[in-house]
């Protein structure tokens, strides 16, 4: 009884933590324009005032007590890191936000940064056609009739290309950039063919940890979407160099300031990917002249190679699919549910 209430409670719990919207600057236009007048300029971030008590939301998770069993383990870990993100968002703005990031999603290890910088040489090949946002949008939506998902597609003034709100069923997309026909097909295959999909399965589960995400899950969620970009033959250099990127910004950023990452960075992309990168890397710090960062980029190629090692040692890909589960949890599955 422990843990199907603890399950129900963590899923309210998680609809109440807004993470990704929450660290969302507001002022990323008016400082970025200020970057590209200025390199050695450190942006000074705000966010958006947050919705809900956090304080009662992390008291309620404190609260929440588990069993001892494999099950139990899991969500109290999960409670962990709802707990963590509850505390990111109470200090946001402050460098103590990194600390609660790195709880979340670790940091970069010295090989993964070599392999990155490795990367950096890739060739990139002629820019396609791009298309505005009407385009991109209406190719997702025929995508997901296809499939028979039940999910919307808008546009968002954000940092990232696309993202999904699995909560109201809604995929997101960038409403300032252009995409080509390659990313649009890309895009397809991460959103809707990966995130979308687990995060349906995951629904249909008799625990809502497989909907709301296993402890740690998010280097498999983030690792398959580019495993199956790559499988479909769409991951061309460009995107590889950005996630190899997005390692070493976040490498760089936890020890420097928003100028030297942006700097650095200026050796390998143009400036508008360059800036992204760091913005995305300084997400949740206000003064973004000191030290610190949101570590979670380096979980696309860091996920990516763990997911090729699984499937190269014979891994089962379907397997990952029962709901958003990391690979080390491919084991303990059968263990709480039954496959089909």
């Amino acid at each position: 009884m422990l843990n199907t209430r603890a399950d129900s409670d963590l899923a309210f719990l998680f609809k109440k933590i807004i993470y990704a919207t929450s660290l969302q600057p507001i002022n990323a236009d008016v400082e970025r324009k200020k970057v590209f007048n200025d390199k050695t300029y450190n942006p000074k971030l705000k966010y958006p005032k947050l919705n809900g008590n956090l304080i009662t939301i992390k008291n309620n998770l404190e609260k929440i007590k588990t069993d001892g069993n494999i099950m139990g383990k899991l969500l109290d870990e999960k409670r962990k890191e709802l707990l963590s993100m509850a505390n990111s968002l109470l200090h946001i703005g402050s460098v103590s936000v990194t600390s609660y990031s790195k709880y979340i999603y670790g940091t970069p290890s010295k090989e993964l940064v070599d392999t990155s910088y490795k990367l950096m040489n890739l060739e990139i090949g002629k820019e396609e056609e791009r298309y505005a946002t009407f385009t991109t949008m209406r190719k997702m939506i025929e995508s997901l009739l296809f499939y028979g998902f039940q999910w919307k597609v808008k546009e968002k003034d954000m940092l990232a290309g696309a993202r999904i709100d699995q909560i109201n069923k809604v995929i997101y997309i960038n409403k300032n950039r252009k995409f080509s026909d390659n990313d649009i097909k890309r895009l397809i295959v991460h959103e809707i063919g990966t995130h979308v999909a687990r995060a349906e399965n995951g629904r249909k589960q008799n625990y809502n940890l497989f909907f709301i995400g296993f402890p740690k899950y998010l280097e498999t969620e983030e690792g398959l979407a580019a495993y199956n970009e790559s499988n479909a033959g769409l991951l061309s250099n460009k995107i590889i160099k950005n996630y190899a990127g997005r390692v070493i910004a976040v490498d760089l950023a936890l020890k420097n300031s928003f100028s030297y990452v942006y700097n650095t960075l200026l050796e390998y992309f143009d400036k508008d990917e360059a800036l992204t990168l760091t913005l995305r890397t300084k997400r949740g710090l206000s003064d973004t002249a000191k030290p610190g960062a949101f570590t979670k980029d380096h979980l696309y190629l860091k996920g990516k190679l763990l997911v090729e090692d699984y499937v190269k040692k014979g891994g089962d890909i379907s397997k990952l699919y029962v709901g958003k589960i990391g690979i080390e949890h491919v084991n303990l599955v059968p263990k709480i549910i039954k496959y089909e």
